[in-house]
């Protein structure tokens, strides 16, 4: 969540010139595309929260763990090398396949 501030915004800059993510902050900026990517962890923390009773909003929040996780993997090539992003990133779709399984399993039970 520290999207919103000057030193993650310089942190995401490499990620943003160096990949196949260089595309984005065309449009809103560099800090833009930092805000944009704080309001879709927001979003995906508020459906997790919302998954405790409703399974519906949780296997939502769930998938957007999943996509955000992903995209992040798909920068590893460009990156170069395996560190401390990546595999923060590794356990983020693994919490979100558990996650999503779970609360599929409650939502299919509920119907």
């Amino acid at each position: 969540m520290a999207k919103w501030f000057e030193f993650e915004v310089q942190a995401l800059e490499p990620i943003f010139t160096k990949t196949w993510l260089s595309i984005f902050p065309y449009f809103p900026g560099l800090h833009g595309s930092s805000y944009f990517l704080g309001v879709v962890e927001l979003i995906t923390v508020i459906l997790l929260i919302a998954g405790f009773k409703r399974p519906d909003l949780g296997m939502i929040g769930a998938g957007l763990l999943i996509l955000t996780g992903l995209v992040a993997l798909s920068l590893l090539p460009q990156l170069g090398g395996l560190d401390s992003f990546i595999f923060k990133d590794i356990m983020v779709v693994a919490i979100g396949l558990t996650l999503l399984k779970r609360d599929l399993i409650r939502w299919k039970n509920n119907l």
